[in-house]
């Protein structure tokens, strides 16, 4: 042990017999020896060095706020901490959250980012259902965070403990082992049912322990970027007013969506987000007389034709049906917008929506896929 040192002034030899002198000598060597620890001992308490610690193995203890003590079961360091919480040093990682929900955040709560404070990230229970980014969760509360301006604990990485695993709070069936995911229909809640899209899919913890007030998971998150994706058709008849003219086709009806959206006018289709996306459209078309003619079908980004993209049919069966497929990979900006344009020869042409019969579903004009393939 390396420890800052002082001397106190050496004691004289003591006589044989009373000796007044010598005893004022002692006297002056204790008040000096006083004096030094007086001046000394503040500097003990702000400058102690030290080659080690030792901590006693063999009897545990929970330690208090600001102290250390041997965790015989985890084999590491406690750190005491406010609320109770108690870090296992090296197999737990915390971020440093506050409560601006206007109610408290129970121990156990799936949390995401809810903007910020001085010194700490705002958390509100995180709901999966598509309606908030994947790259927004952060963790599970370790403690009851109440709505008081305090600031508190979200674990990021490692044990959360005393919380119910039975997941009879989310009518199921928890088992030891069990992945869980973020829920998508209770907010802060977890499921050990994989959600399907549009909901967003986040695996954040595994159970270890299945009780009703002791359980134990482990949190580690698996955060994906989210990929934006939408389905939209065309379920009505459009007929091009002039031969050789571009006309953009407008969408209807969105069959699902998560972030791509139609926009205005209703022939764009807009992006949230930057990326590579794959743009699929299926067109429909159909002729009212038997000559030939020539229809062609692209795709425009942000009001410029996009090379290579056109695909020419020609068509010469009356009241028939001939599918055009266009298949494009775009690097789009977020916000940039396609359309999908067409073009034909003879005014004879329209883009034709089928209605269902008794052994088929009805079939659109057109129908367009955008999905994000790559960040």
């Amino acid at each position: 042990m390396a420890l800052e040192k002082f001397r106190a002034a050496p004691l004289p030899n003591p006589p044989f017999e009373y000796d007044a002198q010598y005893i004022r000598q002692l006297i002056r060597v204790l008040e000096v020896y006083f004096d030094q620890l007086d001046s000394k001992a503040p500097n003990f308490a702000q400058s102690y060095r030290a080659d080690q610690f030792i901590l006693n193995t063999t009897n545990t203890v929970t330690p208090a706020t600001g102290t250390l003590s041997w965790n015989t079961t985890d084999q590491t360091v406690d750190i005491g901490m406010e609320y109770g919480v108690v870090q296992q040093v090296g197999q737990e990682i915390y971020a440093r959250v506050g409560n601006t929900t206007g109610s408290t955040i129970p121990n156990g709560t799936v949390v995401g980012f809810a903007g910020a404070t001085a010194n700490a990230l705002l958390v509100t229970p995180y709901l999966a259902d598509g309606s908030s980014p994947t790259l927004y969760i952060l963790g599970v509360m370790t403690h009851d965070l109440q709505d008081s301006g305090e600031k508190g604990y979200c674990t990021t990485w490692g044990f959360v403990r005393g919380m119910d695993t039975t997941g009879t709070d989310f009518s199921e069936s928890w088992s030891v082992g069990d992945v869980l995911y973020a829920s998508p229909t209770v907010a802060g809640g977890f499921t050990n049912v994989k959600p399907t899209a549009p909901n967003n899919v986040i695996s954040l913890a595994a159970v270890i322990i299945v009780d009703a007030t002791d359980g134990v998971i482990f949190v580690r998150p698996t955060i994906q970027q989210m990929q934006y994706y939408g389905d939209f058709s065309r379920t009505t008849d459009y007929s091009p007013a002039a031969i050789d003219t571009a006309y953009a086709i407008q969408f209807d009806t969105t069959r699902i969506s998560n972030g791509v959206v139609i926009g205005s006018p209703t022939s764009r289709i807009v992006v949230p987000e930057s990326g590579f996306y794959d743009i699929s459209v299926t067109l429909q078309y159909s002729s009212s007389n038997s000559s030939n003619k020539n229809i062609y079908s692209w795709i425009r980004k942000n009001g410029t034709d996009i090379s290579q993209s056109s695909r020419i049919l020609t068509l010469n069966i009356n009241g028939g049906y001939s599918p055009v497929l266009i298949s494009e990979s775009v690097s789009m900006d977020a916000n940039d917008y396609i359309e999908i344009m067409f073009a034909t020869t003879d005014t004879a042409v329209s883009l034709n929506a089928a209605p269902a019969t008794a052994f088929a579903p009805g079939s659109p004009a057109a129908n367009l896929v955008v999905t994000q393939v790559q960040q």
